[in-house]
């Protein structure tokens, strides 16, 4: 029997049953959005927001617009059991970003970026995030954005308002399947991959010309030695449809022969790139993932990395991963006599 979705413990209970939490299908075809299955799953609950804002139909022309009846529900209470009773059972990683306390979001900007960042991680996930607005004109940017970045994603949107009703905008989108592959490379792909990779030395050139000064990340001599599979120091390449879309090196490093330093295996990011008109595509977050678990095979400790502080974007996506900061360097010019 179908069941229609008319009130807030309907649209959880839906959410439920396409995250395999329940084993009922009440909602299944209530909605087509919810009879398929997705890589993640986002709900935001908005506070002031009204069935008279989705009026706006540009703001909201995306999205599948439904009107359901509000509830006496503590939504941020409902919302913390389920997220702990997915991630007991493990096979769906659930998050939260509320606007305080732990782990909070600053801005909406901030908001937006660990949404398309967490929904890019190689697992099957939920997220729940809670917007509190003064003007519901400031969603634009929060949808335009979301619905510009995520891929195999199913986005729902429900308001929290004084009235009776309130709004519930569900959206979707599916992943076009593509071929890619993470790979060594061989000492003859030089050329491609030179020109693939331009940008990555022009962005430490032009901001450290004091310490950087080559035009390309590797010489034919040390892109070679970087080819030659399962050494200590060792490069990646990612390749989608045949095109090399971006890289990363990474090296073990041992600490036992350093006096100061405990004993320990570390694997340390050296160097990570994606064509600029390729981010926010998985890629990084992919060359990443394989790095991890060559980590793990190798039986390292702990993964270190180095970003400078003119690569904001770099540090936005080691955060998000879970990085920690651990140090700081500071440096001063010396006047020259």
């Amino acid at each position: 029997m179908q069941y229609p979705i008319q009130t807030m413990e309907n649209v959880f209970q839906a959410v439920s049953e396409n995250l395999h939490l329940i084993k009922t299908k009440k909602y299944r075809n209530a909605i087509k959005e919810f009879n398929e299955s997705y890589q993640t799953v986002i709900l935001i609950s908005v506070h002031h927001f009204g069935c008279e804002d989705i009026k706006d139909k540009k703001l909201f022309s995306a999205f599948t617009k439904k009107t359901i009846s509000n509830s006496s529900i503590n939504i941020l209470e409902y919302q913390e059991k389920l997220i702990q009773k997915l991630n007991r059972k493990e096979e769906i990683r659930a998050y939260s970003f509320l606007p305080s306390g732990l782990g909070h979001y600053e801005s909406l900007d901030e908001l937006v970026n660990q949404l398309i960042r967490q929904s890019c991680l190689e697992e099957k996930k939920y997220i729940y995030a809670d917007i509190e607005l003064d003007n519901v004109s400031e969603l634009e940017q929060v949808f335009i954005a979301l619905t510009k970045e995520l891929k195999n994603t199913l986005l729902l949107v429900v308001g929290i308002d004084d009235n009776d009703d309130v709004p519930f905008l569900l959206w979707k989108e599916k992943e076009t399947k593509k071929n890619w592959i993470i790979r060594h490379l061989n000492e003859k792909e030089y050329s491609p991959f030179i020109h693939m990779s331009r940008d990555f030395e022009n962005l430490y050139t032009r901001s450290r010309r004091d310490i950087f000064n080559s035009k390309v990340p590797y010489s034919k001599m040390e892109f070679a030695a970087l080819c030659i599979p399962y050494q200590l120091r060792f490069l990646l390449i990612y390749e989608e449809d045949g095109n090399m879309l971006g890289f990363i090196e990474g090296q073990i490093l041992n600490t036992e022969d350093l006096t100061k330093y405990a004993d320990s295996r570390v694997m340390k990011i050296n160097k990570l790139f994606v064509k600029k008109e390729n981010r926010r595509k998985k890629i990084a977050t992919r060359l990443y993932q394989e790095l991890v678990q060559r980590a793990k095979t190798e039986k390292c400790d702990r993964i270190e990395v180095q970003v400078y502080h003119f690569t904001p974007e770099a540090q936005s996506f080691f955060a998000s991963l879970g990085l920690k900061v651990l140090s700081y360097q500071y440096e001063i010019n010396v006047e020259k006599k």
